[in-house]
């Protein structure tokens, strides 16, 4: 794939297809691909508009289920820095998104 996507898409599973530890991330990342490929041919206006509706759909779900680990994680007995090096964040970081939950109306981290 040589289109504009490819450095998000390795940011966003930080896994090349051949490293995936998961079968699944693998199966995801080539159905985004496949997505994204198909979008070739569209004018550019479109495709642009279709490429960040995906990217904000696919980050706000992911962002949102990784806060969710690390409260789990947390509720645990996890410390900040190992849920850190486990997301590829730094334990402020952690706190941060952790205490913004919370303040939006998520349970409390024990």
């Amino acid at each position: 794939m040589s289109h504009d996507l490819t450095p998000w898409l390795n940011w966003l599973f930080a896994v090349r297809v051949d490293e995936a530890s998961d079968p699944q991330v693998g199966f995801l990342r080539s159905d985004v691909e496949r997505f994204c490929q198909q979008l070739d041919g569209l004018a550019p206006a479109l495709r642009m508009r279709l490429l960040e509706e995906l990217r904000g759909a696919l980050v706000g779900v992911l962002d949102e289920a990784r806060v969710e680990a690390m409260a789990s994680a947390a509720d645990e007995g996890w410390g900040l820095r190992r849920i850190g090096v486990f997301c590829g964040v730094s334990h402020e970081q952690v706190r941060r998104l952790l205490a913004e939950r919370q303040s939006e109306g998520g349970p409390p981290v024990s």
